[in-house]
């Protein structure tokens, strides 16, 4: 694990979990960055794609930042992050039937 601690056998898992769903979301902010560009989006409709993903990006944010301050997270921890994760994979299947 890379949690810094494990109170017990529950926070390790529930580590494990945020750190896959974080890894998720930033390999969604990363496939939505190609997507993008190789799209030949412009400015414009690039920020409304990257605002779209808003909660993606909050729960990207937060769990890198819990990572770096070497916090164990909790069940909040874990639904901001799989929320974001969820909510990317929403948006970037809605915008593929667009």
């Amino acid at each position: 694990m890379s949690a810094p601690v494990c109170e017990s056998k529950w926070s390790c898992q529930v580590n494990g979990l945020t750190g896959t769903a974080m890894f998720m979301s930033l390999m969604i902010l990363v496939w939505a960055g190609i997507e993008a560009l190789s799209s030949g989006m412009s400015g414009g409709e690039a920020l409304r794609f990257g605002a779209l993903l808003a909660p993606t990006w909050v729960s990207a944010i937060y769990a890198v930042v819990m990572r770096l301050r070497r916090q164990v997270f909790g069940w909040f921890g874990l639904g901001i992050v799989a929320g974001g994760t969820v909510w990317g994979i929403f948006v970037l299947n809605g915008v593929v039937q667009l």
